[in-house]
């Protein structure tokens, strides 16, 4: 009984949180910033506080007040993810309920997601499935929310990618589908050049594409952003869902691209992001990609003990000219 009533003063706390908010005000400068952090630290050691600007008292005192129910607001949903990890709540549905209108707010985002990644299936689920969704939402903590609930369904994924695929339409000729799983991150180089050569003929495009594949590998922190202030783009999470569920060349089928179509719809993403063509089109284009990738980069391991047949150069220059696995294909060729 103590619990459930500690619960209800802290859910009951958050909503005072949500009720007491001052309106989001725009233009929040980084000269307000240094002011606000210096702000907090002369409040902090008893010192003089510095002289706000005029024409920014009322903007600023507004977003004071607004950090400090978001520390509140912190510290309660610690409280109440500690609660669900130690044995669960009695109203999960008002928890869930509260975490979403936070992140709506703007107010201790990460931390809400986090509750309701911690409160699970179903009630978690729900309010995650609700935010992946919502671009009015900050994007930052519409990413955060999408990753966790990827984790949420991940077991689900990973089951799916098990499952042997009788009965699907394959979208790889049956070279390309006998070579190992691709999320090894290797192709091993003792396959031998005649398989090599097969497979790197049957994954050439017909034509140059439109867009090079695959994309350029990020070199930026999952959680920061990159030198033009860009969140990191979806693909890299549709990447992961690819995987799970294909996670071998023999497994990428037209059903299973379907299902990874439906599920990007759910967690927000969007399945064709920096990329041509229809859903299953791409995704078997950039997989083949990597593949090609993989079998150029075995080669040129090779290419170090052992002289490669010349036409495996010809295939190199001919990947370049058609926008495929370019980086690995001239690696390829410059390798002694």
């Amino acid at each position: 009984m103590g619990d459930a009533m500690t619960e209800q003063r802290e859910l009951d706390s958050l909503r005072a949180v949500l009720a007491a908010l001052p309106p989001s005000s725009p233009g929040w400068t980084d000269e307000l910033w240094d002011l606000y952090e210096a702000y907090e630290t002369s409040r902090s050691k008893g010192r003089r506080l510095p002289e706000v600007p005029a024409g920014q008292v009322a903007r600023f005192e507004a977003m004071w007040e607004r950090g400090q129910l978001s520390d509140s607001a912190h510290k309660l949903l610690r409280s109440l993810r500690e609660r669900v990890e130690g044995g669960g709540l009695a109203d999960p549905v008002a928890a869930a309920g509260v975490a979403v209108r936070l992140v709506r707010s703007h107010v201790a985002s990460h931390d809400a997601v986090y509750l309701l990644y911690t409160l699970e299936v179903p009630h978690g689920e729900r309010g995650l499935l609700d935010l992946v969704t919502d671009r009015s939402i900050n994007e930052g903590a519409r990413l955060w929310a999408c990753e966790r609930l990827f984790a949420l369904r991940r077991a689900g994924y990973e089951a799916r990618g098990r499952l042997a695929p009788d009965g699907e339409e394959p979208l790889f000729p049956d070279i390309v589908r006998q070579l190992p799983a691709y999320t090894a991150g290797v192709v091993d180089p003792l396959l031998g050049p005649v398989p090599a050569r097969a497979a790197l003929e049957a994954l050439l495009p017909p034509t140059a594409l439109l867009v090079p594949e695959p994309p350029p590998p990020w070199t930026v922190g999952w959680d920061e952003v990159d030198e033009n202030e860009e969140f990191r783009p979806d693909w890299l999470q549709v990447r992961w869902l690819v995987r799970e569920l294909m996670p071998t060349p023999k497994s990428v089928t037209r059903e299973r691209m379907a299902e990874a179509e439906k599920e990007c719809g759910a967690l927000g993403l969007d399945g064709l992001d920096g990329g041509e063509g229809d859903f299953a089109t791409l995704w078997t284009t950039r997989i083949g990609a990597w593949l090609v990738e993989e079998i150029f980069e075995g080669l040129t391991r090779l290419r170090d003990v052992m002289d490669l047949d010349p036409r495996f150069m010809d295939l190199a220059e001919e990947y370049v000219r058609r926008g495929m696995a370019v980086e690995a294909a001239r690696a390829l060729m410059l390798a002694q």
